[in-house]
């Protein structure tokens, strides 16, 4: 009777200590100290019942540790339920802690580590890597903090984008993704981490939500389209030849076209988990505007050099490219933007600059002799503003000198301020080093007229622009439609007998009616 009293009540106490356990109770007898917790009882519980029971209670007992060894390991993984719900309150007395839910944030609700990198040594990604943001940021920017940045980067993804990136990156304050204000803090906390200093005060978003959710419910779509024609489109205009879907078969796999050139273009099976539908409808109409990293082409002229290819990567202070021989080898080449040879800025260049890839400028304003050279900030139509040293500078585009580079026979190049004549007259006139200089048309071999020059970098994409013109209004609909549906989630394999398939049972129902 006694030892049945035992087993009953070291039955009892394991089954209790295991739901206490699974319930995360406090610790018995003594609570505040943590003196033994459940899972201690549960452990001596087990032990004296594999001693004490007949062999079916010794299966249950074994069965139910086993439970509890996976739970109690689970356990010890760090809880980031932080990132897939909301934030409620950040601690910042204890900044530590703040950066960790920032990290799983960043890694899980935001979507952030599926394009960017907080790694020198991993693989590019579709975005800047972030290593050593922290401190980074503060320059990216003349005259802005970190903080400020890496704000304005969030909230506005397109204002300051970094050479060779194109505005891919969503505001993740807006659906799907909807980081809360404090999330968003939490997330600033892990960048600013990564080599620089947490600034715990708090900032006014730069947005009110509440005004551009009334506007983006007011706005619906001028026009819907069918996902699954779309599809169709989509093989029928051979993008499935160069980008992958999964669960989308190519049905001319591995043959050559004559019509287009087949490259490794992004796959797309999860481009709208991260991208609103005007990006797709961008990415199709004006391939040029916003491209990945990584998939970009480009003419780089660098130490007397030109080079024509495929970026690889790209960072602050360098680009990787690589080009093609005639053979078929493939070579990287990584040059420094310091190396870059400056080319000339025409009339046609300074009206927007950034758009023809210029990324530095050297001009010469009409009050003065000297020339003014430094990285472009911002730009608007009749301003440019530049980093010079460490000031901030502002110039009228229509307010600089023309200069003129003169390639003479037997003589090499002269360069002045443009004062007169063309190569139809018999002379040109510069100012050369202060003093009018004539030079007859004869023995000019070439010129260069420009208002500048700078440092260009122009990335183009590979994808054909001509899509406005072959696709009607109703087939882009269509695969916008169904590009909107590339979430990610598993997607049947559709192969060419199926949209035949759907085509016969199509024209039946028109048929019938």
């Amino acid at each position: 009777m006694k030892k049945t009293l035992i087993r009953t009540g070291c039955l009892i106490l394991m089954v209790v200590s295991f739901i206490a356990f699974i319930a995360k109770a406090p610790a018995f007898p003594i609570a505040s100290e943590n003196l033994l917790p459940w899972s201690v009882w549960f452990t001596i519980s087990v032990l004296i019942n594999m001693v004490l029971w007949f062999p079916v209670m010794k299966l249950v007992t074994f069965s139910l540790g086993v439970i509890w060894f996976y739970a109690f390991i689970a356990a010890l993984v760090p809880d980031t339920s932080t990132a897939t719900g909301t934030v409620t309150e950040l601690d910042w007395s204890d900044p530590d802690a703040v950066v960790e839910i920032g990290a799983a944030i960043f890694n899980i609700k935001g979507q952030c580590a599926a394009c960017h990198t907080v790694d020198t040594s991993a693989p590019p990604g579709r975005c800047p890597d972030l290593t050593d943001i922290g401190i980074n940021a503060a320059n990216r920017v003349a005259g802005m903090d970190a903080k400020s940045y890496l704000i304005e980067s969030l909230y506005d993804p397109g204002k300051y984008l970094v050479p060779g990136y194109g505005k891919i990156m969503p505001e993740v304050w807006k659906k799907p993704i909807e980081l809360t204000k404090l999330e968003i803090a939490a997330v600033i906390a892990f960048l600013q981490s990564q080599g620089g200093e947490i600034d715990p005060e708090p900032f006014d978003e730069p947005i009110d939500r509440a005004n551009i959710e009334t506007a983006a419910t007011a706005l619906p779509p001028l026009l819907t389209g069918n996902p699954d024609a779309g599809r169709k489109v989509f093989i029928d205009q051979a993008c499935i030849s160069c980008h992958v879907v999964q669960g989308v078969e190519n049905p001319k796999a591995g043959e050559a076209s004559e019509d287009f050139e087949v490259v490794t273009a992004p796959e797309l099976t999860e481009i709208a988990a991260f991208n609103e539908a005007r990006y797709l409808e961008e990415s199709v109409l004006k391939p040029h505007a916003q491209i990945v990293s990584g998939y970009g082409t480009a003419k780089v002229k660098a130490n007397g050099t030109a080079y024509d290819g495929t970026i690889v990567s790209q960072d602050e202070e360098k680009v990787v490219i690589r080009t093609t021989a005639a053979d078929g080898t493939e070579t990287e080449h990584t040059i420094l933007f310091s190396e870059f040879d400056e080319e000339p800025v025409d009339e046609e260049d300074i009206v927007n600059l950034k758009d023809n890839g210029f990324f530095t400028l050297t001009i010469t304003p009409k009050d003065s002799d000297a020339p003014v050279s430094g990285a472009i900030i911002e730009e608007t139509t009749d301003k440019v503003t530049l980093k010079v040293g460490e000031e901030t500078r502002s110039f009228s585009k229509t307010d600089l000198k023309m200069m003129m580079t003169l390639t003479i026979f037997d003589v090499g190049e002269t360069a002045g301020e443009y004062v007169s004549g063309t190569m139809d007259d018999d002379e040109i006139v510069l100012i050369v080093d202060g003093s009018k200089e004539t030079f007859e048309t004869f023995d000019v071999e070439d010129f260069v007229l420009a208002v500048g020059s700078g440092k260009k970098l122009l990335i183009k994409s590979p994808m054909p622009d001509n899509f406005p013109d072959i696709l009607t209004v109703t087939q882009l609909a269509d695969l916008i439609a169904f590009l909107s549906t590339l979430t990610g989630t598993a997607t049947d394999e559709t192969t060419t007998d199926d949209i035949e398939q759907s085509e016969t049972t199509d024209s039946s129902e028109e048929a019938s009616e």
